[in-house]
Order: C-alpha cells, then structure tokens, then sequence
C-alpha cells in the first residue's frame, strides 16, 4: 500500500495548510482548522468526502486538494 493513503490531518505540520478546489473556487484551511472541522484522524486522500469541507456556494465536494507552505521571507 502506498505510504500516501495514510496521511492524516495530524501528520501536517503547524506551518502547513490544505487547499481544496471544487467546481466554483478554491478554499485554503490551516492545519487548526481541519482540526476543529474534520479531526486530527481524518485522512487526506478521503478528505472531500467530509461534509464540512464541501462548498457552501455550489454545494459540491473538493474534487482536489494540495498541501500549502509559507514561503520563507526573500531578500
């Protein structure tokens, strides 16, 4: 099984975010947020099927997702 599937929201780091893209736009939530929203144990590659997370415009499921990172500040 590919190491991938077992990523969960806890294995973010705190610096980290998730963005999520359905139909209409993309949404960015914090580590913290999925936290409060979905769990620490959800797991990332089954992250859309939470209902929390599905759009409020057009009502459909994050068909893609991607982890974010800050960017370090250059000089």
């Amino acid at each position: 099984m590919d190491p991938a599937f077992a990523l969960t929201v806890n294995d973010l780091a705190r610096d980290e975010a998730l963005c999520l893209r359905c139909g209409c736009r993309s949404h960015t939530y914090s580590r913290a947020r999925l936290i409060a929203l979905v769990g620490r144990d959800a797991r990332l590659h089954l992250i859309g099927l939470n209902r929390e997370l599905w759009c409020g415009d057009c009502g459909e499921p994050p068909f893609q997702g991607w982890v974010t990172a800050p960017v370090a500040n250059q000089p």
